[in-house]
């Protein structure tokens, strides 16, 4: 009997899951996390699955997240915070023996940042720990003396330092190895020595160190500093790094460099790539596999003999992934597949899961059409997605987020969405995106310029050549980098008849106070500070070109967002209902900067509703 399949619906949305992290064990066990939603508690739900190389299959299903496998690979080591009343603060460290119990080692009442195996016998944690003269036990208040504040996802930190402890999984010992002032954002054990990367100075966080301590005598050495480090990884006793000089500042590409035994680095990919490294997922096939994004597709690649090459064709998305030398296990989606696991042996791959099966099974769904169009003498990539009707359609621009970000070849759920409502959706990558070569990435000093020009001419593109889209009911949306493009637009253009920004920049002043980034991050972008370049602030700032809306606009924000505070969405809203102009704005009670893939379920699938309202109310008339 043959299935109708339905239109994609919010619902499809809230019932996907998303795989969080992967390993792969020596003996070919796999362990993963996914999270699921749970619309009735109103929870998203993290639990972990184990694959046993005899397909035998283990679930851990009480929130549970990071799984990593012991050296010797019979045991798996993990995060979790079951049991605890939700009010509970932190997370505990278990020990799960492949088809024993699960045993509990300790409680990080600040929580789990960080967590891999040291040996067979002890486990290296990164977590919090408050600065005593700063921190107060009852929560009322919040002190620092340095910045950020705030950081996004994570609350108020400037009160906070960051340890590594060392866990001995018999005896339960807890030994502090290292208590860092900044962030330490990556950690690894290398020919019995540890090695972690930390900001150098709180003020400029983009530069790093690296330490190296041998635990024996507890000896610290710096070995290396003032670059900006991605993560550290050690393969066959030797130390990579994904790492860059800052060459074009954030908008540089993570490059992979190898540390020789005198400390000093030696980049490998340098002459070979100019793409950016997004991860190294582990040693595979005697080299390196690597993430990287190219050209809309997040692929990996195999580093091997000073000399690089695709490992599967497939045009798609990588999010993460793991190898063991043999075999190779990533997360993977493409525009008409939604996220699942594979496992690649260097000849074939296998599917491993069917977390989102339904989705393939059950709805219609639309394969983006690529297209490529000239701007200024280069050709620049963009996609189209057509509903299926005969009649005109409005389409929605969608403006990613980033900038260094890109669209392509993945599973979008909510412009899967609006195709199946009648709406036909237009993406592009203009300047700044990434996937392309490093000179292409830089943005710095002309936000709102080049990269405005380029979006332009591609929906341009797009009229001209499907007769079927019409020109007189154009939408265009976007969050973070996007909503700030968002904005721009409705400053610079009247041609859209409706528009939704989200979580977006609308005065570069105000946010270089209140984001947590927004101190460093926006010199690198503008240029200097507001005080020494007020005048280029301004410019870049649509808050204060509100006279030239003329379109409708919805903005929706968190209160939780300390990326781009909500201020920002709050400046356009009251600059143009104050002038008599059509604006709504929606503010949600929680979620961060990434609320729309990260927050409750109740929230997301409210906040999918609202899109869909809107637009059909501003486009549909």
């Amino acid at each position: 009997m043959v299935i109708e399949k339905r239109k994609f619906s919010v619902d499809d949305i809230i019932n996907m899951s998303t795989i969080n992290d992967v390993r792969i064990s020596n003996n070919n066990d796999i362990a993963f996390s996914f999270t699921k939603a749970d619309l009735n508690k109103n929870k998203n739900v993290s639990e972990i699955q184990v694959i046993l190389s005899s397909n035998k299959i283990y679930f851990l299903t009480e929130n549970d997240s990071t799984p990593r496998w012991s050296p010797s690979g019979d045991k798996l080591a993990f995060i979790s915070r079951r049991g605890e009343d939700e009010k509970t603060r932190g997370q505990a460290l278990y020990i799960y023996v492949i088809g024993g119990e699960v045993k509990r080692l300790s409680w990080f009442k600040f929580g789990v940042l960080y967590m891999d195996w040291f040996n067979e016998d002890k486990i290296i944690v990164l977590s919090p720990k408050p600065v005593e003269a700063f921190y107060d036990e009852d929560n009322d208040y919040v002190s620092t003396d340095r910045l950020p504040l705030w950081m996004d996802e994570s609350d108020f930190i400037g009160n906070f330092n960051y340890a590594i402890y060392l866990v001995d999984i018999n005896s339960g010992y807890i030994k502090e190895i290292a208590n860092e002032p900044n962030y330490i954002n990556s950690i690894v054990f290398c020919k019995n020595y540890l090695y972690y990367s930390t900001i150098i100075d709180y003020k400029n966080p983009l530069l790093y160190k690296v330490i190296k301590v041998d635990i024996n005598d507890m000896k610290y050495d710096e070995i290396l500093s003032n670059y900006t480090i991605e993560s550290l990884r050690c393969f066959n006793d030797k130390l990579y790094l994904l790492m860059h000089k800052g060459e074009i500042g954030l908008a540089s590409h993570f490059k992979l460099y190898e540390i020789g035994s005198d400390n000093k680095i030696n980049c490998l990919t340098c002459k070979l790539l100019d793409r950016n490294i997004v991860n190294i997922i582990g040693s595979f096939n005697d080299g390196l596999a690597l993430i990287i994004n190219d050209s809309g597709s997040s692929k990996v690649i195999l580093y091997k003999e000073n000399s690089i090459k695709d490992l599967f064709g497939e045009k798609g998305y990588v999010y993460l992934g793991d190898a063991n030398g043999k075999l190779l296990v990533y997360a993977y989606a493409d525009p008409i597949k939604p996220m699942e696991l594979y496992l690649y042996d260097g000849n074939k791959i296998n599917k491993l899961t069917k977390l989102n099966e339904f989705i393939l099974n059950e709805t219609n769904l639309i394969n983006p059409i690529h297209e490529t169009f000239m701007y200024n003498g280069r050709i620049l990539d963009g996609w189209v997605m057509l509903p299926n009707t005969n009649n005109k359609v409005p389409l929605i621009l969608y403006i990613h987020g980033g900038p260094k970000s890109m669209y392509g070849y993945n599973f979008y759920p909510e412009m899967q969405l609006m195709v199946s409502n009648n709406f036909a959706v237009a993406f592009t990558n203009p300047l700044g995106s990434d996937g392309y070569e490093e000179k292409f990435a830089e943005i710095r000093g002309k936000y709102g310029e080049d990269d405005f020009n380029q979006i332009i001419a591609f929906l341009d593109y797009i009229l001209n050549k499907y007769s079927n889209i019409d020109r007189d009911r154009l939408g265009v949306t976007g969050i973070s980098y996007g909503g700030f493009m968002t904005n721009v637009m409705i400053t610079k253009t009247n041609r859209f008849k409706a528009a939704i920004s989200e979580n977006g920049i609308a005065d570069w002043i105000a946010d270089y106070y209140a984001s947590d980034i927004g101190y460093w991050f926006n010199p690198d972008q503008i240029g200097d500070t507001p005080q020494e370049n007020l005048d280029e602030y301004i410019k870049k700032s649509p808050a204060y070109f509100i006279d030239n809306v003329k379109t409708p606009v919805l903005f929706i924000h968190s209160m939780q967002d300390y990326r781009c505070f909500v201020d920002q969405s709050l400046a356009m809203h009251t600059s143009l209902v104050s002038r008599g102009k059509d604006s709504r704005i929606i503010i949600f009670n929680k979620g961060s900067h990434g609320h729309s893939t990260k927050a409750e379920p109740r929230h997301r699938k409210k906040r999918y509703e609202i899109k869909l309202k809107y637009f059909n109310e501003k486009l549909k008339i």
